[in-house]
């Protein structure tokens, strides 16, 4: 039996509980109001608890949250992860120079090795190279290698194989 002494009016809870499941598309936040819902009802967190696969616990935690606070403290908050080294203002300043050639900064091509050392030489901040391709993608710019030989559809056999021969050795 629920012997909580509520914040809130329960009926006030349970039509707004409904309201929340009629009108929302997350399922997991549907699912807590809904337990929620049963339990303003007179379910027992223990029966819901066996039936749903939560335990007794999480279900009164849910109770308590959402008399204190309203359903919306049962909606999952994002994980913001770890802050990025690099500001806003970097991040755009690095797309600018990652658009111009590489050979103005010294380098032959762009990939990870160099937008690291870039990075590091120009801001200070030190990223690995899997960061710097991820950077890239982050950008909007995806990577694009040299054809090393010629494709296999080339009718010269000849001219392939010469091709092959001065890249492999040059």
């Amino acid at each position: 039996m629920n012997n909580r002494k509520f914040k809130t009016d329960k009926s006030t809870l349970i039509q707004e509980g409904k309201q929340i499941v009629n009108t929302t598309e997350d399922g997991k936040y549907i699912r807590k109001v809904t337990l929620v819902n049963l339990m303003l009802q007179g379910v027992s967190a223990s029966q819901i608890g066996d039936a749903a696969g939560e335990t007794t616990r999480t279900l009164t935690m849910w109770m308590k949250s959402v008399d204190e606070h309203g359903f919306e403290s049962l909606r999952p908050k994002k994980q913001p992860g770890r802050p990025s080294r690099l500001s806003k203002e970097q991040k755009e300043n690095i797309k600018d120079d990652i658009a111009k050639e590489p050979s103005v900064f010294g380098y032959n091509v762009w990939d990870g090795n160099t937008l690291s050392d870039h990075i590091g030489k120009s801001y200070g901040v030190t990223l690995k190279t899997r960061q710097c391709e991820r950077l890239f993608h982050e950008l909007g710019f995806s990577l694009i290698r040299p054809q090393t030989f010629p494709a296999k559809g080339e009718q010269d056999s000849e001219a392939r194989e010469a091709f092959k021969k001065k890249a492999l050795f040059a």
